[in-house]
């Protein structure tokens, strides 16, 4: 068994046992890591402050046959501002999931994991959670492969366009002529359209200036959440929580 050393940010746990808990580990060099932590949950734990979800830190693992062990960690990074915030709190959970959800055992990104730390980092300021959700979805799901084509029609490449509709399963726009391609397509407007190519190539960052309103959310909800789903081996557990919050904002 061999140490090994690595910066990560905390995805994902569960406790185990009494005082145990596995850690699902984000890394740039080696990507999705599960690894126990012994004894964090005790109160005087020297692992505590650098495994807590979100936290971003420098680890030095053992490697397992089976699960990798901690030995010791350096916090980077808390993010506290995520986890004292309810609101936060649960889109930080969702986007977790989804990132874990989305990726393989061992298969490093350094693009992936720059891309997630600019989301806690922005998730801590940014006003419009649930916009910021779309536009997480939307980037995430590019990144891992499936950009939506939104230029022209998915299956006849014709770029004049009347009715406009989505395809989660073909994984772009279809023209009213080859709305029959997939019968689940959702009609979308125009505007829905212009804002999910703009959040496509804009800056995470830059988009934080936009405001959009709450009809052309909603419809980039039905659209984007369901072409994630589409893509996921499982619907996330988060997203009925994340539910509950949105609807109690919109009270």
């Amino acid at each position: 068994m061999g140490l090994y050393t690595t910066e990560a940010v905390v995805v994902g746990y569960r406790d185990l046992g009494e005082a145990d808990r596995i850690l699902t580990l984000f890394s740039p060099e080696r990507g999705k890591i599960h690894a126990v932590a012994r004894g964090v949950r005790r109160p005087r734990s020297p692992l505590m402050a650098g495994t807590q979800l979100f936290s971003y830190s420098k680890f030095l693992l053992v490697e397992g046959r089976n699960l990798d062990s901690i030995s010791q960690c350096e916090l980077k990074e808390s993010f506290f501002r995520i986890r004292e915030d309810l609101d936060r709190m649960a889109y930080g959970s969702y986007f977790a999931e989804l990132l874990r959800i989305s990726t393989r055992e061992s298969e490093k990104s350094e693009e992936l994991f720059r891309f997630f730390m600019k989301v806690l980092y922005l998730l801590q300021v940014w006003e419009d959670l649930e916009f910021m959700a779309r536009i997480f979805e939307l980037k995430l799901m590019a990144l891992q492969g499936y950009t939506p084509q939104l230029s022209h029609c998915v299956n006849c490449r014709n770029d004049e366009l009347k009715e406009i509709r989505f395809s989660h399963a073909l994984g772009g726009i279809l023209c009213e002529k080859c709305r029959g391609s997939d019968e689940k397509s959702v009609v979308i407007s125009r505007a829905v359209l212009m804002m999910m190519r703009r959040m496509l190539k804009g800056k995470f960052e830059d988009l934080a200036k936009l405001k959009v309103e709450d009809g052309v959310k909603e419809e980039l909800k039905a659209v984007l959440t369901g072409f994630v789903l589409h893509h996921m081996e499982r619907k996330p557990r988060t997203l009925r929580f994340l539910d509950d919050i949105a609807k109690i904002s919109h009270k």
